[in-house]
């Protein structure tokens, strides 16, 4: 205990303003002390969100990380600046490490090399910061496994995806990982090896080609992914491998062709499928009355065409909750299997090409707040 309050007072001491930490008494145990958590008296976890500290990396480095105890850290908008190196020493029983919200510079390598100096760390919450990819030289040695599960890398400055494939080779036991929000160019990356992966966002990237067949061949865990708001065209991207998906987000890209290609009976478990505003065209596939988990579906913007299929809505079997088919060119009458989704809350057919007279039925939607069918050509 006597280490840890030392190495405390000495963090304290080495800020730019001392006085924002001026609960921390050296004269007083550390489980006294702002932002720290004890368990059976040993310091477990540290939090000091939202205090401007301005601490640089290095401090953090030397003293917090070599905590003896500690399992949780995050220093989550305390305004930490430097370079991120490793840590000369690192606490083994630190688990998870927020250091979000930062101008923190580096590259992945340097944040991912935390795992080497720190044996336990499980989860590495990097986003919002300055990293980014550097290319790899030809005398660089080859990745190392790195044992994390969960890294979050969004909302930096990573730009290509062939430097970013080196540095995440070394990552077969990765479960989570967030690239959201950053600047990667070209295709998707080949995530082949990260056979443990069950989310993997790479929204709001310049991601502009087409989806090579097999760049999720291994991905058999995979349950969550997010491709939205990018460049990517072609396609949909079949995702026969990918049976455990629950969440599927393909939406403001450039994909076009039929919607039967996305392999949907494959991924019996999907509750949220989201491509609109995309290109898609054709009518629906009969294979999305199989989607009897589906909670969410965004078909909105497209060039869907023909009728709203009846088979959409199948009575007792239906739990969509909120289905978005505006802005397409759906024609005929508004199906009254529609009121076999009883659990409807949004229904949004508005700018289409329907016509007829409004069903009754709908009037049986006892949840349904939000009903959306300007637009279009109706009774």
């Amino acid at each position: 205990m006597a280490g840890d309050i030392d190495l405390l007072i000495s963090f304290k001491n080495s800020l730019p303003n001392p006085s924002l930490l001026s609960g921390w008494n050296p004269n007083q145990g550390p489980c006294s002390f702002r932002g720290v958590v004890c368990k059976e008296g040993l310091v477990s976890s540290l939090t000091l969100q939202g205090i401007a500290l301005s601490p640089d990396f290095y401090l953090v480095s030397t003293y917090l990380l070599s905590l003896q105890t500690l399992e949780k850290r995050s220093l989550r908008s305390v305004n930490l600046t430097g370079n991120i190196s490793v840590p000369p020493k690192c606490v083994e029983q630190l688990t998870e490490l927020d250091l979000s919200s930062y101008n923190l510079h580096g590259s992945v390598f340097d944040a991912m090399s935390l795992s080497t100096s720190c044996p336990s760390l499980q989860s590495l919450n990097f986003s919002s910061n300055f990293i980014r990819v550097y290319p790899m030289e030809e005398d660089s040695p080859l990745i190392h496994p790195f044992p994390l599960k969960c890294l979050d890398l969004s909302n930096n400055k990573i730009e290509k995806n062939e430097d970013l494939q080196w540095a995440l080779s070394g990552l077969g036991v990765l479960q989570m990982l967030d690239l959201s929000s950053n600047e990667i160019t070209g295709s998707i990356p080949e995530f082949s090896n990260c056979t443990s992966l069950q989310h993997l966002d790479l929204s709001s990237n310049f991601l502009n080609d087409t989806v090579l067949a097999g760049t999720f061949s291994n991905c058999h865990s995979l349950t969550y992914l997010n491709l939205s708001s990018n460049q990517l065209t072609g396609t949909a991207p079949d995702r026969a491998s990918c049976t455990h998906l629950t969440i599927l987000s393909l939406s403001y890209n450039d994909f076009s062709g039929e919607v039967s290609t996305l392999s949907l009976t494959s991924m019996p478990d999907l509750k949220i499928l989201e491509i609109g505003f995309n290109s898609f065209n054709g009518s629906l596939s009969r294979s999305m009355s199989k989607l009897t988990s589906l909670e969410i579906l965004d078909l909105s913007s497209n060039g869907f065409s023909s009728s709203i299929p009846t088979s959409l809505c199948t009575k007792g079997v239906s739990n969509l909750k909120e289905l978005y088919l505006q802005n397409n060119y759906f024609t005929g009458s508004i199906p009254d299997s529609l009121s076999n989704c009883a659990e409807l809350v949004t229904l949004d057919i508005s700018l289409n090409e329907l016509n007829g007279s409004i069903p009754a039925t709908l009037g049986t939607l006892s949840n349904l707040k939000d009903l959306i069918m300007w637009q279009n050509y109706l009774d």
